[in-house]
């Protein structure tokens, strides 16, 4: 499989509408960048691997790092940035999954980009590794530096290592003009969920590198960041995430440059991290303060979690009773118990159909007829969900 136009179309407008939403330009498609993408969508299908790294002598190796693809797709700048999602039933659930990894989120909301490539591979055979999508990300004002000849000036710095010829020199203050030509498009700050974004998924799992080493799973994260055209320091005051009850929710983790494990935020990203899920069909309020460049910056807004189709019943005991009418589709989410709980399989007797939406929730199909009225669904050795079928 790789992406049609049509797909690509749909992915790029609905990434597009993202972004745009919370403040940022629209990307355009990059046809170099997208053969870059799909060469490597295609070699981590192929080799049964992920990650931004190839190995040389693998099949459809094309470059070991995601700078190197790209120039050997022919766009003309090294300068280049990659999301990766694996295993995701469609292009729109990738680039949500992605948007609820921060690190990932960040790559997707990059001020300094304008231009995309997609890629694509699946395999209908029985593999671990079985869909790959790959985006591209890179800097149009960037190739265009590279497609030209400057002359060696005294007193003027270069900079090499941009150019699909890496030795090719560019001048400082040509490049930091152009960069800063695509950043000045954007917003001054940028909020993630924008304000009043609705159906965010409540869940984070994970995430390479993880932002949060020892969750199994907490909530969707929230970001802000400042545009570095406008701002040149932010000392965060605070940043709180309250309910509809107007009730904090305190079991939070802020996260910054000094305070990132994985020291990948700059000093204009703040993160706040629920440390527990967030509810379905919840509106949060978000309130963020700091000094920047000296003078107070207050943002309050509102974003909604998604809210399910079936009914949703929601189990905080390790064993319960529910009444469900026969033949009745629900989502049944057990409420996790501690931050490493998660559920990995299920026992479902008594006839039904049931399917993981997330490792915490489950779409299950009561039968429409059953002998003894009773169907259960049981997790390890600890809980169990009956139903009364009626």
């Amino acid at each position: 499989m790789t992406l049609t136009a049509s797909t690509t179309k749909e992915g790029l407008t609905y990434l597009n509408t993202l972004r745009t939403n919370a403040g940022l330009i629209a990307l355009h498609e990059n046809k170099a960048l997208t053969r870059a993408a799909n060469a490597h969508a295609k070699y981590m299908i192929q080799n049964q691997t992920h990650g931004h790294y190839e190995k040389k002598g693998k099949y459809s190796y094309t470059g070991k790092t995601p700078s190197s693809r790209v120039v050997k797709a022919n766009y003309p700048s090294r300068i280049a940035m990659e999301n990766i999602s694996l295993n995701t039933p469609n292009q729109k659930k990738s680039i949500d999954n992605l948007f609820s990894a921060i690190y990932h989120r960040f790559v997707f909301l990059n001020l300094e980009k304008d231009e995309i490539g997609f890629g694509a591979y699946a395999t209908r055979k029985k593999r671990r590794v079985k869909h790959a999508y790959v985006y591209d990300l890179g800097s149009s004002a960037l190739s265009q530096l590279c497609k030209k000849s400057y002359n060696m000036k005294n007193g003027e710095y270069y900079m090499k290592g941009v150019c699909k010829k890496s030795e090719k020199m560019i001048p400082q203050t040509l490049f930091n003009e152009k960069k800063n030509s695509i950043l000045q498009r954007n917003a001054a700050i940028v909020l993630y969920p924008y304000a009043g974004q609705k159906d965010i998924y409540p869940a984070f799992y994970n995430e390479s590198p993880d932002p949060l080493p020892t969750y199994k799973v907490s909530g969707f994260p929230i970001s802000v960041q400042f545009n570095a055209s406008v701002y040149n320091k932010v000392k965060l005051t605070s940043f709180k995430l309250y309910d509809h009850n107007g009730k904090e929710i305190k079991k939070t983790k802020i996260l910054q440059q000094k305070t990132d494990p994985n020291h990948l935020l700059s000093k204009l990203e703040f993160v706040l991290m629920p440390l527990a899920r967030l509810e379905f069909s919840e509106r949060y309020r978000v309130e963020f303060k700091a000094v920047a460049d000296g003078i107070k910056v207050k943002k309050q807004w509102t974003f909604s979690t998604e809210k399910p189709k079936e009914k949703l019943y929601r189990v905080s005991k390790n064993k319960v009773t529910l009444h469900v009418k026969a033949g009745k589709t629900i989502l049944l989410y057990m409420v996790p118990s501690h931050r490493k709980d998660l559920l990995k399989n299920y026992r479902m007797k008594g006839g039904g159909s049931a399917v993981f939406i997330d490792q915490h929730t489950l779409k299950v199909t009561l039968p429409r007829m059953t002998s003894s009225g009773r169907v259960s669904i049981t997790f390890g050795n600890k809980k169990k969900v009956s139903f009364t079928v009626e």
